[in-house]
């Protein structure tokens, strides 16, 4: 199975060097031609908990230069999901498939609508980050769910699953509960993400004083009351006890939509906060606390030019 990594970022650039590492067929496709050229003079290099290298994969920045793929992996955040269907069609082979792993929600219906019965849905928590230039860390294994949106396991899933696992990153799960294993992992990142960016502290503090912990308890009691409306069976039986843990094991992580802003990037608030804000308005729910994170992160997204630095 040849395999197309569409988005070259830190998870993109991790998970296809680690495939290619395994003997698997791998193009990492990538828009930024500037990154292309330098990943093609330079090499990428890797390093962190899987060992540093300087690897030469196959990169390009035209769906054209890379021939037919048999599964397209969408790695690209969420804002540029629309714009990657493109690339997907130009990669993947007439009865290719389509996976996301990305945070949030919106993702598999976009590419649903561009691929129907072709697209697979999952989460992972490998971990990874930008040094720079063709330069990334791997910063952790991880767990990776996937499966089909409609419950049912299909043989082309336990494919996929087989080929996810020759990375050697952790376990992958083939699962009867994708939409699940997507909104446990919305969650987490809902309560943790954006407010451990407004307060500037890494995941371990978050939850370290009182007013944190009201935080995160009462974003996870918005997110659970549109969770039990739309009839989503998450796979964790108490969420805020698992938002709590994973602080705990990535105490000293800076989270991804922290990393974004400070690097005046755009951030996936509005697949995050944003979408559970949305989906609670349209049930009639409140949900006060994540629209007004997704306003907050916005305008700090929307400042960047004129922020104040620290003093």
């Amino acid at each position: 199975m040849k395999v197309g990594i569409v988005g070259a970022g830190a998870m993109g650039s991790v998970v296809g060097s680690l495939l290619q590492e395994a003997g698997v067929e791998t193009v990492l496709v990538e828009r930024n031609k500037n990154e292309v050229r330098h990943v093609r003079e330079n090499g990428l290099w890797i390093e962190g908990v899987s060992g540093e290298r300087l690897l030469r994969p196959v990169i390009v920045s035209e769906p054209g230069e890379a021939r037919e793929v048999d599964l397209a992996l969408v790695m690209v955040k969420s804002y540029d999901t629309a714009a990657a269907v493109h690339t997907v069609k130009g990669i993947v082979s007439p009865q290719g498939l389509v996976l996301t792993l990305q945070n949030g929600i919106g993702n598999y219906e976009i590419l649903s609508d561009a691929f129907p019965d072709r697209v697979l849905m999952g989460t992972t928590t490998i971990g990874a980050m930008t040094l720079g230039p063709g330069r990334f860390r791997h910063t952790g294994f991880g767990q990776t769910h996937l499966g089909e949106a409609d419950g049912t396991i299909r043989e082309r899933t336990r494919e996929v699953a087989s080929i996810l696992e020759k990375m050697n990153a952790g376990p992958v799960h083939v699962v009867d509960n994708a939409v699940g294993c997507v909104w446990s992992k919305l969650l987490i990142n809902a309560a943790i993400n954006g407010p451990a960016t407004l307060v500037r502290v890494k995941n371990g503090d978050l939850p370290s004083t009182q007013t944190g912990r009201a935080l995160v308890h009462n974003i996870i009691e918005e997110c659970l009351a549109v969770v039990r409306a739309k009839g989503i069976r998450l796979i964790v039986d108490d969420p805020e006890a698992q938002v709590l843990a994973v602080c705990e094991g990535t105490a000293g992580n800076i989270n991804s939509m922290f990393q974004d802003v400070l690097a005046r990037r755009r951030t996936e608030i509005d697949f995050i906060n944003g979408a559970i804000a949305r989906e609670g308005e349209s049930l009639g729910l409140s949900v006060t606390v994540n629209r007004t994170l997704a306003l907050l992160i916005g305008a700090l997204e929307a400042s960047a030019a004129s922020r104040v630095p620290d003093l």
